[in-house]
């Protein structure tokens, strides 16, 4: 944690850019790593307020990977700008449970305006669309990475959440078993703890009551993907806030 801390520090000079919130991303902050997970840090930082008015367009993401170490953070006002749209990646990242920095009150901050944008239905159909990809390599599958399985069963459960609970949901498998069984709950974190011995090309044989589960939550999101909630606040609260932090960075 030590070297990602310094190696933010070092984009943040380099890049002349003030770094507002930082976390993991990807398999290790959604709770099933393997041993050799790589590390997937995001962050959101700010340029001075000279930067952002100037009419020609200039890029709004930084990027950084060194080995096991995939950097990547996105300008403020691209955030923002996502946000309008409940983009689903963007949401997750404040509700990472494994938190690099924060600018004291900028995450709190963030998250009421989280609240006043949610759209159940973006955020549904981004996990939904995901779970078809990760579907159609593993059905007809009778072995598979369990890094795929993984990945289809975090969606699915996402979008289960959203059918239950319109609440933004949290980004960690464990909390998304909320509304499953008991039983279905057991096995998924055996093979969570599995996953934690095996590397990520490891192939996993086909279990045929996990199986049908997910036939049955796909049949369920299926019948129940209309009506989730439309999200319709203007830009108003959001053009607030990046005013906001501009003039703080002057300070």
């Amino acid at each position: 944690m030590e070297n990602i801390k310094t190696m933010l520090d070092k984009i943040e000079h380099s890049k002349k850019v003030k770094i507002l919130y930082a976390c993991e991303t990807g398999s290790r902050a959604w709770g099933f790593p393997s041993p050799d997970s790589d590390y997937d840090v995001r962050f959101i930082y700010m340029h001075e307020r000279d930067w952002y008015l100037s009419l020609s367009e200039k890029k709004d993401t930084i990027e950084y990977m060194d080995g096991d170490l995939d950097i990547t953070g996105w300008d403020l006002r691209k955030c923002l700008l996502l946000l309008k749209k409940s983009n689903a990646p963007l949401i997750e990242r404040f509700q990472s449970p494994i938190e690099y920095y924060s600018k004291p009150e900028f995450k709190d901050e963030f998250n009421t305006l989280i609240e006043q944008y949610y759209s159940p239905t973006a955020v549904f159909f981004h996990h939904y669309s995901l779970a078809l990809k990760f579907w159609e390599d593993i059905k007809h599958a009778e072995e598979f990475k369990l890094k795929s399985w993984f990945y289809l069963v975090r969606s699915l459960l996402s979008c289960n959440w959203i059918v239950k609970d319109k609440s933004v949901l949290p980004m960690d498998i464990e909390g998304l078993m909320q509304y499953v069984s008991e039983d279905i709950r057991t096995e998924l974190s055996k093979l969570i703890a599995l996953k934690q011995t095996v590397g990520e090309k490891y192939l996993h044989r086909k279990d045929g009551g996990l199986h049908k589960w997910i036939v049955t939550l796909f049949d369920l999101m299926e019948s129940s993907k209309h009506d989730l909630g439309v999200n319709k606040s203007d830009m108003k609260l959001l053009d607030e806030f990046f005013l906001k932090k501009m003039y703080e960075t002057d300070n």
